[in-house]
């Protein structure tokens, strides 16, 4: 049996190089594609061998799963206000909004991987993303509610229902980000205008 400090080793060297498979597997794919990254090419970014990378993960497909819950992870924490925005109701929706959409926009991932077979990759990122929806939909709510304390917000204001407005909107405007559909452009212009209607509505008289 191995000694703890032996074992404790193991397991950081085997999380290094994990670590290194998935950083490998999100450059691979944002550059390529799915279809045009090879389980061969992430190892040798990696500095791994294809049976090493095996060890970690089936296949592609499972790769492309775990690095998708990452990006997901990622996004989530962009939404997040930040310690200067805690206090300034207003500020934390529009901040929050605009850097779903800039996170979705500068990913090269996303519409990387949307390059091929579009319906199957959002179908990816859906499930990818699944269960963060009424999370974030709970972190507006939860800023609404702060703003209509503090006396920023309208007192009569639906808090459930505008969250769940908000939400949708933060959702679509972020996935036009990274379709980059030219006939559904998310340029600076639609974005104001987007956050000035957010914050028009929610604001107190």
């Amino acid at each position: 049996m191995e000694e703890g400090p032996v074992a404790g080793r193991r397991q950081e060297q085997s999380e290094r190089r994990r670590q290194a498979i998935l950083a490998a597997a999100r450059r691979c794919f944002g550059r390529d594609g799915y279809a045009g990254a090879t389980v061969a090419v992430i190892a040798e970014e990696a500095g791994v061998s294809n049976g090493l990378l095996y060890q970690f993960f089936r296949n592609k497909d499972h790769l492309l799963e775990v690095v998708l819950k990452d990006v997901v992870r990622d996004w989530v924490r962009a939404l997040v206000p930040r310690e200067d925005e805690r206090d300034r109701p207003s500020l934390a929706l529009e901040q929050m909004f605009r850097r779903s959409v800039s996170f979705c926009a500068t990913n090269p991932l996303l519409p990387a991987l949307l390059s091929s077979d579009p319906g199957l990759q959002l179908q990816r990122i859906t499930s990818a993303s699944a269960g963060r929806l009424e999370a974030h939909r709970a972190l507006i709510a939860e800023i609404l509610e702060r703003g209509i304390t503090q006396g920023e917000f309208r007192a009569d204001l639906d808090v459930a229902s505008s969250a769940d407005l908000i939400c949708q909107l933060n959702s679509d405007y972020s996935r036009r980000a990274y379709a980059a559909d030219p006939d559904f452009p998310v340029t600076p212009a639609i974005i104001d205008a987007v956050v000035r209607f957010i914050l028009d509505g929610v604001r107190a008289r």
